[in-house]
């Protein structure tokens, strides 16, 4: 691991913004060229990024991290095909960059013109995920974008070696490598000088509540905060029982260390014995550990009690709280008090019930007879997603190609001057 030097940083990222710039005009064409070079050096790096990522891995174990954390840290063959594909699909997907928001001619013939350009660049600081380390640097470079990425110390040895393919990949297709930023270094004070630094035009973090924490009350820049997700599920008295169970199983149980899986499953008390019951029998099965509410825990007494603090828990594990709630009402309250913004879903089939849930939840996405762990870039179409934003300005919710833009007037005159 590399001594990390403070005083190397700023000519580091003042190389970073100056390349970028050359992002910012790359063709269409060129751009997507980059990308299938890319996804061809990962594909032909594939033995030795799964032994680097198979390194890290085990160091992690050994080092007692989280379940959570080590999951989310490991590179299996298909989660690394599935990486590379998002490449090509990022390729294939349209370019925003330059596109028309809107264009109008004002009273004196003056045309107005909004369009989308690149941010210009952007620091991505995160844990775990070697994934996005491909993602990222993907999505920055079709939507113009330059970036430095700073990933956590438990996968270094798999960010250096996808960053380097990353930038074999430019270089094949003549793009200047010196546009995509890896830092090295793993001292914790890189991330407060990173955010710190203003020749960042924006940083998005990903991670747990002590990064967060760090990123925040240090940057001078804007951030987008990808956030913590404790997400909920509402089961109705009208829902069907069948999609009900497989929507609350696959919500927690699909793939419990991801920020779009369920927390906590909020049930009708019309179905207190109907579903609970059988439900808390096919948990069991799962290994899933439940905390229940007074009315769940009468059903069945060897539940531990939920709490305030299990219901503001983000688990990222087979754990869950189950509470039973008297209406929707009840069930709207739990989700305003607890919920991070994330992901929030109803299952239903009553149209007004779903349309009341829709309108009134404040979420970053809001679903309908819909499992939370399908609020996911390659999933709603974007090729691959920068992170989830629980911020609410800029962009909000998963984040794609339009999200890593913002916009410019381009206004056309004939002399026009301004009068009085």
């Amino acid at each position: 691991m590399m001594s990390y030097d403070a005083s190397e940083l700023d000519p580091l990222l003042k190389k970073t913004k100056a390349a970028s710039r050359s992002y910012a005009i790359l063709t269409s064409g060129k751009k997507n060229e980059a990308l299938e070079k890319i996804a061809r050096q990962l594909d032909m790096a594939r033995p030795e990024i799964l032994k680097a990522n198979r390194q890290d891995y085990e160091e992690a174990l050994s080092r007692g991290l989280s379940p959570a954390m080590c999951d989310r840290l490991l590179l299996t063959e298909s989660r690394f095909s599935g990486m590379v594909s998002g490449v090509r699909e990022v390729a294939a997907l349209p370019d925003p960059v330059g596109t028309a928001v809107s264009r109008w001619e004002n009273q004196d013939g003056l045309v107005i013109e909004k369009v989308r350009v690149p941010i210009g660049l952007v620091g991505m600081v995160y844990e775990s995920r070697p994934n996005v380390t491909v993602e990222v640097a993907s999505l920055c470079l079709k939507s113009g974008n330059g970036v430095v990425l700073k990933g956590g110390s438990e996968a270094v040895r798999s960010n250096t070696i996808l960053s380097q393919t990353i930038w074999e990949g430019l270089a094949e297709a003549n793009v200047n490598p010196d546009g995509m930023a890896f830092l090295p270094w793993t001292d914790r004070k890189v991330v407060q000088d990173l955010v710190s630094n203003t020749t960042l035009d924006v940083v998005i973090p990903r991670g747990g509540a002590s990064l967060m924490e760090t990123v925040v009350s240090h940057a001078r820049v804007p951030v987008l905060r990808h956030d913590q997700g404790i997400c909920h599920v509402f089961i109705s008295a009208s829902a069907p029982f069948t999609m009900a169970r497989d929507i609350a199983i696959n919500a927690k149980v699909n793939r419990p260390s991801t920020c779009n899986a369920m927390e906590t499953l909020l049930v009708h008390e019309q179905l207190s014995e109907s579903f609970v019951h059988p439900l808390l029998n096919i948990l069991k099965e799962k290994e899933v550990t439940v905390f229940g509410c007074p009315r769940t825990r009468h059903l069945d007494p060897t539940i531990a009690p939920a709490t305030p603090e299990s219901y503001a828990t983000e688990f990222l594990a087979l754990s869950m709280n189950l509470r039973i709630v008297s209406n929707l009402d009840e069930a709207l309250d739990h989700i305003a008090q607890y919920g991070s913004g994330h992901t929030e879903s109803i299952v239903t089939s009553d149209v007004f019930e779903a349309d009341r849930f829709l309108r009134e939840v404040d979420a970053s996405c809001v679903m309908v007879n819909a499992s939370t762990r399908l609020h996911d870039g390659a999933v709603f179409g974007l090729g691959a997603e920068v992170g989830i934003s629980t911020t609410r300005i800029h962009a909000r919710g998963t984040m794609g190609l339009p999200d890593l833009t913002t916009t410019k007037y381009l206004v056309h005159g004939h002399g026009h001057l301004r009068g009085s």
